[in-house]
């Protein structure tokens, strides 16, 4: 079945202009590195005949359309199913049990979750960071890359978090209330973090405290930061202690210059022993 796109015109539409800054911060970065103009768009992922596995809902790549050069974002219609489970019973266990085992299974929750017939149910939150990664990475922020390919995973996560600063800083720029977005973020962690005991692995401490430093160095003080905060030092001191070096590292680095951000990226593979070998990789080339 095929659901069809939505163009940047009905995006911006969609969006009640809400995108319309950060998409001519797009066009600007893209501008300073070739001269093609490359559209955003969206569509189902289910239409992707060659989607990330490995836990990746809604993706985005550069690719080529009727001839053109676009940005396309392959929206998971269960980013929706989601987004309208965690309305009926709030952010739980169950929601999270239910949307594991329909991940295992790659399951379709159906055509009223279909974004593109639907794009009034769109959370543009995960639009936005798709569009913001992509900026970023014309504006020169290289990512990490683990040869193996065992560590995908690793890679996607690593490289995900590492970018958190840089991209609320994308976004403050262009305008966009991330507030929601963290403050959802804020509740998974918990959540997720409230039905387990500290992971004895310590890698999984090593990428648990990186999300966390993230969570609440960019949420604002409230009841559910604070009682993170306190299941924290009850039952994950030794993740406690590796937030506290990763602040210290990400404090040494100006995350605002490529370079910087960079080498913050390849001090915590090293402080971290993380397995593989990695390598900068610059996403936009052949692009360009």
């Amino acid at each position: 079945m095929q659901f069809g796109i939505l163009d940047e015109v009905r995006l911006r539409e969609e969006a009640d202009g809400e995108i319309d800054k950060l998409l001519d911060l797009w066009h600007e970065a893209v501008a300073t590195r070739t001269d093609k103009k490359i559209e955003v768009r969206l569509g189902n992922r289910r239409d992707n005949t060659s989607p990330i596995r490995g836990g990746v809902l809604t993706e985005s790549v550069i690719t080529m359309n009727a001839g053109r050069t676009v940005l396309m974002i392959w929206y998971d219609p269960m980013e929706i199913y989601y987004d309208s489970r965690i309305e009926e019973l709030g952010y739980s266990k169950a929601v999270i049990d239910e949307m594991t085992e329909m991940l295992k299974e790659d399951l379709d929750p159906g055509a009223e979750f279909d974004p593109v017939a639907n794009p009034q149910k769109i959370e543009w939150d995960n639009v936005v960071r798709q569009i913001a990664r992509w900026t970023l990475r014309f504006r020169g922020y290289n990512k990490l890359h683990n040869e193996n390919k065992n560590f995908f995973e690793l890679e996607a996560f690593l490289n995900l978090e590492c970018a958190i600063p840089v991209m609320y800083s994308l976004l403050e720029e262009a305008g966009w209330d991330r507030s929601a977005g963290a403050s959802k973020r804020l509740s998974e962690v918990y959540e997720g973090l409230s039905g387990m005991e500290e992971p004895p692995r310590r890698l999984d401490r090593a990428l648990n405290a990186l999300r966390i430093s993230n969570i609440l160095e960019y949420n604002e003080e409230s009841e559910l930061k604070g009682r993170l905060a306190e299941l924290l030092a009850e039952r994950f001191k030794r993740t406690q202690e590796d937030r506290a070096r990763i602040d210290l590292i990400r404090a040494d680095y100006d995350l605002g210059q490529p370079a910087g951000y960079l080498e913050y990226i390849k001090k915590l593979v090293l402080t971290f022993r993380m397995p593989g070998n990695w390598t900068a990789l610059d996403e936009t080339a052949g692009i360009i």
